[in-house]
């Protein structure tokens, strides 16, 4: 009997414990965190400045949505969970597949800050092990450094203010030169979750005696608020393409 009620117990619990997950798996989308904000981009190289809008919806642990604005021209990333990203363009009715080394979503700082990514900017996600950490003045300074050497990047510094927030990030070759370098400002917070409004980041990585420079300028930030992008999806009787094609879709919106 008293085997017999050890296992009875056993089985009970696994079954509400089971019955707990499938009602967790089952929560409503309302339920889960929603992200949304909007950004111009400003991007100067060679003396010549480009600049593009975008509007950005994520779901955390969902689907991140991206609507693209090139004067009355729009196109669509959308990424699923699995890192796969389709591109939409809605003036040919056509659909290609990014490779993940193309776009990730964890390229985006709204999905990385939704993740959790304000710890250390992703870099556990990319390789990187913390190694040391310094203070200058009201600054707390962490030194990253990859799992497995050979690469270009040899180290990253990520620079916390008082409020422990990523205010500069720089990433550094053997040499110790800078390869790119990024700060972070205008810090607002909406329901709890932080974010940077301002982001500026230099790069080095294509020019020997030049600069690549971007400047990122949010608004609008909302969180927990519904909206129809959230749940957009590429539409059915989209015409699926190569990434040939797809690019030349890609240049038929940018003029």
């Amino acid at each position: 009997m008293k085997c017999f009620s050890y296992r009875a117990g056993v089985f009970a619990r696994l079954f509400f414990l089971i019955l707990a997950l499938a009602f967790a798996g089952a929560r409503p989308v309302a339920a889960q965190r929603l992200f949304h904000v909007d950004v111009q981009t400003k991007t100067v190289n060679k003396g010549k400045m480009r600049a593009a809008d975008k509007g950005i919806w994520y779901t955390r642990g969902g689907n991140l949505n991206i609507e693209w604005r090139n004067g009355a021209r729009t196109y669509y990333y959308v990424s699923t969970p699995y890192g796969f990203t389709d591109v939409y363009y809605p003036s040919s009715k056509e659909v290609t597949t990014l490779d993940q080394q193309m776009f990730n979503p964890s390229d985006e700082l709204l999905w990385l800050f939704a993740e959790g990514g304000i710890e250390d900017m992703g870099l556990a996600r990319e390789g990187f092990v913390l190694k040391s950490f310094t203070k200058d003045g009201d600054y707390t300074v962490r030194r990253y450094e990859p799992r497995k050497s050979g690469g270009m990047c040899t180290r990253v510094d990520v620079a916390f203010d008082s409020d422990y927030l990523p205010v500069y990030c720089a990433y550094f070759d053997k040499k110790g030169r800078i390869l790119t370098k990024t700060y972070l400002s205008d810090y607002t917070s909406v329901k709890g979750f932080a974010f940077p409004m301002r982001v500026t980041e230099i790069s080095y990585l294509l020019e020997k005696n030049d600069s690549t420079v971007r400047l990122d300028l949010y608004r609008g930030l909302e969180i927990d608020e519904p909206a129809d992008m959230f749940g957009f999806r590429v539409p059915s009787d989209a015409k699926r393409v190569d990434m040939k094609e797809g690019l030349k879709a890609a240049k038929k919106n940018l003029k």
